[in-house]
């Protein structure tokens, strides 16, 4: 009985193990999901060297780009309509989305009265550069009580204007309930969600946890169509009028209007890198990919860089590194330059202490030189470096230069 037994329980051991294997075998024979792809907007009016060159770089990480090419103004009229590099945007070799803004207060007389025949001159010239139809992504922010309205200019525009193609809206989180939804999705081919500057500014451009679960509703309403989910590259800054309250919202222009003061608002790049991570564990099975907002390029104050850009859409480690170099200038004396190394932005160090027998130097671009028991650089407002981006913050002249030492403290 005793060896019965112990075959028994060898027998059971061996079962349990088969049914083990068996249970974890589809898991770990099973590849993870492929990365969904990331297209970026190029929003910018103006469309100078930088702009082209960060266009041209593009093609690196970008799936398609979506290009602003009208701006529809409260009263219907056209407000902007950007001169379009063409052979900047061919020499990328990818699917570009024609988008046309309009104003989210325009009414619906103005609106389908107006809107279809600009829309329809600007993609005459979309075709006339070789462009074809190809997809029209139209940009309102309609309030959630107008639905319908949008819906029947929708309508309009695919009965009357993109006789060919498809045809993409930008969207908010605040229909996601409403009835007429369905209306305005009926519509279309697919829809970009907005999950960013949604609320009131004040409030912050982006918070993960509501953006999480926007998705989720967006999902289960658009559940035959697929969606692409609009995440922010972009900082702001509110400015402020003399009770404290916002007077306008500057981001890629600056604005002429004076302000009593101002707020800087920032996204972290970390928190977006979380949420596509987030959604794509999900496998939400209509979530289409990423849409960015907006393509950086050098001088942009307010963007991120590209190699931030870049290193979230690729999944990267996210970090910020700060290099202190001293560089030889043509008059003999030493430019203090601070290199932003890493690929997230860095704080600027508030005090650098410089060791060495210097007799004279100044601070430039927000910091000053200060003597006191040792020579400092100090500064003057608080500020950071791009990744990837460098800035001269002042210069020495010392006896031994290959003696000197600056660093943070």
């Amino acid at each position: 009985m005793k060896h019965a037994s112990g075959r028994r329980r060898m027998l059971h051991r061996v079962c349990a193990s088969l049914l083990v294997a068996i249970v974890f075998l589809p898991a770990a024979c099973s590849s993870p999901p492929s990365p969904l792809p990331h297209s970026v907007y190029i929003w910018q009016r103006s469309w100078d060297p930088s702009l082209v060159a960060a266009v041209g770089e593009s093609r690196a990480f970008a799936a398609s780009l979506r290009v602003l090419v009208l701006q529809v103004d409260r009263a219907g009229y056209v407000a902007t309509s950007p001169d379009v590099d063409w052979d900047a945007l061919k020499a990328t070799g990818l699917p570009v989305i024609a988008v046309v803004r309009i104003d989210g207060s325009l009414t619906d007389d103005r609106l389908r009265g107006r809107v279809p025949g600009l829309i329809d001159q600007e993609l005459r010239r979309w075709r006339s550069e070789g462009h074809g139809a190809g997809t029209l992504e139209i940009d309102y922010d309609c309030a959630t009580s107008k639905l319908a309205d949008y819906a029947r200019l929708l309508a309009d525009i695919r009965a009357t204007v993109l006789t060919s193609g498809t045809l993409s809206i930008t969207a908010l989180p605040a229909w996601r309930n409403a009835a007429e939804l369905d209306a305005v999705l009926a519509q279309v081919d697919s829809s970009v969600l907005q999950v960013h500057a949604v609320r009131d500014p004040a409030s912050g451009l982006f918070d993960p946890v509501p953006a999480a679960q926007w998705v989720a509703d967006w999902s289960r309403r658009s559940a035959n169509k697929p969606f692409l989910v609009a995440l922010p590259a972009y900082g702001a800054r509110l400015k402020l009028d003399l009770d404290g309250r916002i007077a306008a919202v500057e981001s890629e222009q600056r604005l002429p209007q004076r302000s009593a003061g101002s707020r800087e608002l920032k996204v972290d790049p970390r928190e977006v890198a979380m949420l596509i991570a987030q959604l794509s564990a999900r496998a939400y099975p209509n979530l289409a990919g990423f849409a960015w907002f907006r393509l950086p390029r050098e001088g942009d104050e307010r963007a991120w860089s590209l190699r931030t850009l870049r290193a979230v859409i690729e999944q990267q480690p996210l970090q910020s590194r700060l290099r202190i170099a001293l560089q030889v200038a043509a008059d003999g004396a030493q430019d203090l330059v601070l290199h932003s190394d890493g690929n997230l932005a860095v704080p600027l160090p508030a005090r650098l202490r410089v060791d060495g027998d210097c007799s004279a130097a100044d601070g430039v671009n927000g910091y000053i030189a200060v003597r006191a028991d040792t020579l400092h650089f100090e500064r003057t407002a608080e500020a950071e470096l791009r990744a990837g981006g460098s800035r001269r913050i002042g210069w020495l002249r010392c006896r031994d230069p290959a003696q000197v030492r600056v660093a943070a403290n």
